[in-house]
Parts: structure tokens; sequence; C-alpha cells
């Protein structure tokens, strides 16, 4: 299911002034709780995920989101094309199962 509260899927500006949009997704796969942290600028040119496993509090998503907009090295470690809208192509299973 799609994280809609606690401002995690709130837009963030990096260094340059891009905006980078974001949505967790949380759920349960192989009875372990895990969120997808899907991420994407304005011009859906650059796109990503990050598989977080085991599940981890809220704080640490906030963490997290804070330093791929501010690593764009970490960032770069997510890359990866995603389809979008996310709600249709993701909602199962967070992504976990792409290739």
């Amino acid at each position: 299911m799609w994280w809609d509260h606690q401002n995690l899927n709130a837009p963030h500006l990096d260094r340059t002034g891009k905006r980078w949009n974001f949505r967790v997704w949380h759920g349960f796969i192989e009875s372990r709780h895990v969120e997808t942290v899907f991420f994407w600028d304005d011009d859906q040119e650059q796109t990503g995920m990050v598989l977080v496993t085991p599940g981890i509090h809220v704080k640490k998503l906030h963490e997290l989101i804070k330093k791929l907009v501010a690593e764009p090295d970490r960032r770069a470690k997510y890359i990866r094309k995603i389809k979008f809208p996310l709600e249709r192509h993701y909602s199962d299973d967070g992504g976990f199962f792409e290739n």
C-alpha cells in the first residue's frame, strides 16, 4: 500500500534547484515488512527506486530521502526506469519483483 502520510511524498529541491518527487510503498513480502522509495525529477528524465528491507522507521526513510536529494552519487546507484502511474504498476508488490 502507498504511504500517504508523514510527508514522505513531499517534493524536495536539490542544490541546483531541481525538484525531486518521492512516493513510498510499504507492505509485506514473504512475511517481512518492506518499503520501496520511488523517486523522479519533474521531467521524469531521472527516475529510480530504493528497495528497503527489512522495514525501517519513518525517520530513517526521511533521512534516506534527504540523502538521495543531496548526494547525486548515492542517487545514481538507484537510478532505474520506473513506470507511471506508479499506483497502476507497483501497487501489488512495490517493485520488488521488477527486472
